[in-house]
This record gives structure tokens, sequence and C-alpha cells, in this order.
């Protein structure tokens, strides 16, 4: 264990060291142990012992050389979290609701579906607003629900915006399961996610409701923080993975509308 100065039993001095660290970081693409260690003026070995630390945590990671060191992705999933929540002040709850029922009726009636807004509220992806189907068997919207964000189309789309660190950071305990095909773990869940991104939208295959499926993108702010996400919901009987995929170019289109309101 490091030794601290007297009266700094708490380690303030190290935490100090961290910060200072982190800022150094952040007005730089990337530093070697040794630029930490002269900012700070310490040893270089304590420069080093701070940057594995740090970086242990996903403060920090290294760059694929190996020498030099960057922003981890714990704090880029904050710096966008940051983002989505100023996004959210500027634009506000209802006002996005108001701006994103005209798209979601006009996607209603494109898709003969279900459609819904969803948004991401930590671990969570709450349903803002639906509109139903006009399908005799159809899946009725949720608005005002909240379900794990991993089990839905929309939660996952928005969860596919962050990265792995944080998404992890999100689930400390692992993965609720809802249904038989809920996704196991936060492996399956980062694999599902990389497809997302991969193929441009989320998909919900018995994940949250039995013989529910369902197609999401996410939509985004001028300044590119995802803060909604738009879905098409379906029985399983009439939406598998393949006609699914047929309705992404619509839900695309969507979400472009959208944004462009925004």
């Amino acid at each position: 264990m490091q030794n601290t100065p007297e009266g700094d039993v708490y380690g303030a001095s190290s935490v100090a060291n961290a910060l200072r660290t982190l800022v150094y970081l952040g007005g730089r693409d990337a530093v070697r142990v040794t630029d930490v260690s002269e900012h700070l003026g310490v040893a270089r070995s304590t420069a080093h012992r701070l940057l594995s630390t740090l970086r242990g945590h996903g403060f920090v990671e290294q760059v694929p050389d190996g020498r030099q060191y960057r922003l981890g992705p714990v704090l880029l999933g904050l710096a966008h979290g940051r983002a989505v929540v100023e996004s959210r002040r500027r634009i506000g709850t209802r006002e996005l609701v108001r701006l994103a029922r005209p798209h979601l009726e006009r996607l209603r009636d494109a898709a003969a579906e279900t459609t819904n807004l969803l948004q991401l509220d930590g671990p969570d992806a709450v349903f803002l607003d639906g509109v139903e189907g006009p399908q005799p068997l159809r899946v009725a919207p949720r608005t005002g629900d909240r379900l794990p964000a991993y089990s839905t189309a929309g939660g996952k789309a928005q969860l596919a915006e962050l990265p792995g660190e944080t998404v992890r950071m999100i689930y400390p305990a692992g993965l609720e399961h809802l249904t038989t095909s809920t996704l196991p773990d936060l492996a399956a869940l980062e694999h599902d996610l990389a497809e997302c991104r991969k193929r441009g939208y989320a998909l919900n295959i018995d994940e949250s409701v039995p013989d529910v499926h369902g197609i999401g993108v996410g939509v985004h702010d001028r300044e590119g923080a995802c803060v909604v996400a738009v879905t098409i919901s379906a029985p399983s009987t009439r939406m598998g993975a393949e006609r699914a995929a047929r309705f992404a170019p619509l839900l695309r289109e969507t979400a472009a509308a959208i944004e462009a309101e925004l």
C-alpha cells in the first residue's frame, strides 16, 4: 500500500493526483507515463501505479501501442450521458412527445403495427408514448410503463450508443430474466449491442413479453446525443426477425424526421 503524508489518512493527495491526471488527459489525445509523472511532480513508478488503477476502473485506457494512455470508456460514457441530460433539459419530455406524436402516427399507418417512443432512464426504458396498430390482433401501447432496457428494442437501440464499460456499470448485478428469451448475461448483451450497431437497429424477440416482437432505432439531437428511440411492435405470428428488418428503413425515416425538428 502506498504511504500517504501525515494527516492525509484518507488518501486525499492520491485522489487529487487522480483528478489532476484526468483533467490533464482531457486536454490531450494521449499521454505517456513520463508525461503524467512530470505533470504531477511524482516518481515514474507512482504515475504508473496511478494510471494502472484508473485503467482498472475504466477511467483511462491504453492506446493500442501500449505506451500511451487516453480517457477511458467510463468517462466517455459519462460525457455521453451528460450530453443526453443537457439535451433533455433543452427539449423536455413533453416537447419530445409532442414533436414525435405525428411521426409515430405516420409510422403506424405505414407499418400497420403499433409504434412507440421510448427513453432510456438509468437501467430502464420508459415508454413515453405509443400509437396502437389497426390489426384485430395487435400489441397494445405501454405508455407510462418501464422495463429493463436490455429487454426492449428501444432500450437496446439506446444502450448500443454507450461504451461497453458504461453498460456494465448500469447492470452491476447482471440481468433479470423476464422471459425464457431474455438475454442471459452481460456477455450476451454486449454481443447483441454489437450486432445492433452493425445492422443499425435493435431487435426484441420475445425478450420482454412472450410472443411480442419489436424493432427500434435511436433518435439523435443536433449534437449527436441519442435522446429517445422509436419502435414498431407486433405479435410474433406477424413479425419475425426477417419482417422486422424490412421495417428498418421506415424507422430510420421516422427517426430522421423527428431529428429534423429537434
